[in-house]
């Protein structure tokens, strides 16, 4: 039976023989790394894209690319406008709404794709630099990705957690390539502009060189003036040492901490919770089990750092779940060397790879019809319910104030550009006085027509699983009056504003107008 390099000989000339030989080159090292990559990407891909916090970053994007000037003050809410703003995530704003003028819906979710292949290759890369073998760190990275499921939302954390894991390489690599940790300077200068966690670039260095000096007895200047350096870098963006005060007023914010899930401690009644203290018993199993080699402390002091940040808040847990495993790559011994030379190639190889990339190309084929700005249908987005956007639309005019469902904000924002909402996702900017009031609305609290009528909303949009007390009351008030109702939510309008006749463009928002 002919070979590969028969195979290859019987080739015709020129780009297809090229092809054929690249074919007969792909080695089962090559295997594992696509697996462990491309799998998490395949199963997030078929997900809905949540826009809660994404499409108010498309619209700050938006008016920044119109403007050429970063977004400083809020335009998007009644109840905090013109209020400073300070909008650390401009960059990431900029890099989403690209790529969505560029591709639409589709632009967006090839983002997805890309940034989380990214992060999942630098898990891999310093998995293997950190001393483990191709096939333990596929199934170290193959972990990471499944525990990181719920980290995988296109926002501006995505884009930190790129800078995270290729940080985390270039530290794990650092003593066969030094010169390596300079670049972590740069990526700290973007990761300032992308998102809060850039405080996590200098802390790396930081325990790096801490564990060199300290266990090992040989610490680096190098490193330890590139970790000097990366805590001047977070300096380098429009509001200087202000987003340090910016991160930690989100991580203290008491309505943040009170109200917003991803900023409690974790527990075990979430999928990220269960699966991250499920995590920490493996991860302690495996120390356990070398006693008879003791893990350096240095190891565990990294461990300990990010395990204390993951139970602070749930939001913690991705940052844990990609160290852990690049922490047990260098502490669990290998097997023997032999079976890392063990890697061969052939076209069972080739076509495993292929029927990965065949699988992404599938679950893309979904998006390919939404290459532009119109709402998708079905169930491909989060957070955006298709029967009240099409109402409002239809019903609304330019100027009026909608209270509205906190977790469809984002979205209204998006959709209805020239109607302020009540409230969004950017808890920080609303004052909490704003945010008291605003929970006492939706549960009915006494006094909840004065505070709506001191905030001059003119339509409630409102989801039952969040406002079912001020749904009853709304529908027994006189002042009120029910225009439209699904299984997603509900629209009520003051009864003093006239509707517009049916089949009206009265109100109607424009396309062009984003």
């Amino acid at each position: 039976m002919a070979g590969p390099r028969s195979a290859i000989a019987s080739a015709p000339p020129g780009t297809p023989r090229l092809f054929a030989s690249a074919l007969a080159r792909i080695r089962l090292s090559h295997v594992w790394a696509t697996t462990a990559v491309v799998i998490p990407v395949l199963l997030i891909t078929r997900t809905p894209l949540a826009t809660v916090d994404l499409t108010y970053h498309l619209r700050a994007g938006d008016i920044m690319l119109d403007t050429h000037a970063i977004l400083r003050t809020d335009v998007f809410t009644a109840t905090a406008y013109g209020r400073p703003w300070l909008n650390q995530q401009w960059l990431a704003e900029i890099v989403m709404t690209t790529a969505f003028r560029l591709g639409g819906w589709f632009g967006l979710v090839a983002l997805r794709a890309l940034l989380m292949a990214l992060v999942l290759t630098f898990v891999f890369l310093a998995c293997r630099a950190a001393g483990a073998a191709t096939k333990r760190a596929a199934w170290l990275t193959l972990a990471s990705g499944f525990l990181l499921t719920g980290a995988f939302k296109l926002r501006p954390q995505l884009l930190g957690m790129v800078c995270f894991a290729a940080t985390a390489w270039l530290v794990a690599r650092r003593r066969t390539h030094p010169q390596g940790v300079w670049i972590v300077v740069p990526i700290t200068i973007l990761w300032a502009n992308l998102h809060g966690s850039f405080f996590l670039a200098p802390l790396m260095l930081g325990l790096a060189w801490v564990e060199d000096r300290w266990v090992h007895g040989r610490g680096s200047g190098r490193l330890l003036l590139a970790g000097l350096a990366s805590l001047l870098a977070t300096m380098v963006n429009p509001y200087g040492y202000r987003v340090w005060s910016y991160a930690a007023g989100l991580a203290t914010n008491p309505v943040i901490r009170r109200t917003i899930t991803e900023w409690q401690p974790p527990t075990i009644r979430s999928y990220t919770g269960a699966v991250f203290f499920l995590s920490v018993v493996v991860v302690a199993a495996v120390l356990i089990a070398r006693v008879r080699r003791p893990v350096p402390w240095g190891s565990l002091l990294s461990l300990g750092v990010f395990l204390a940040i993951a139970l602070a808040a749930l939001r913690g847990v991705w940052w844990w779940t990609m160290v852990a495993p690049i922490v047990l790559a260098g502490v669990v011994p290998n097997q023997p060397a032999v079976t890392e030379r063990r890697d061969p190639a052939g076209p069972l190889n080739a076509a495993i790879v292929g029927l990965l990339a065949a699988g992404v190309i599938a679950a893309m084929m979904r998006w390919m019809p939404y290459t532009g700005p119109a709402m998708p249908d079905g169930d491909k987005l989060w957070f955006a319910p298709a029967g009240i956007t099409r109402e409002l639309d239809r019903i609304v005019r330019p100027g009026e104030v909608l209270f509205n469902a906190q977790g469809w904000g984002s979205w209204l924002e998006f959709e209805l550009p020239q109607n302020p909402v009540v409230v969004d996702s950017r808890i920080e900017v609303l004052p909490q006085s704003v945010w008291w009031k605003y929970y006492d609305v939706s549960a009915g609290v006494e006094g909840w027509q004065a505070t709506l009528d001191a905030w001059h909303v003119d339509v409630a949009v409102l989801a039952p699983d969040q406002q079912s007390d001020l749904i009853s009351r709304m529908k027994a008030d006189s002042g009120w009056e029910l225009v439209y109702e699904d299984t997603d939510g509900l629209i009520f309008r003051r009864v003093s504003t006239p509707l517009p006749a049916a089949g009206s463009s009265v109100g109607a928002i424009p396309r062009s107008s984003r």
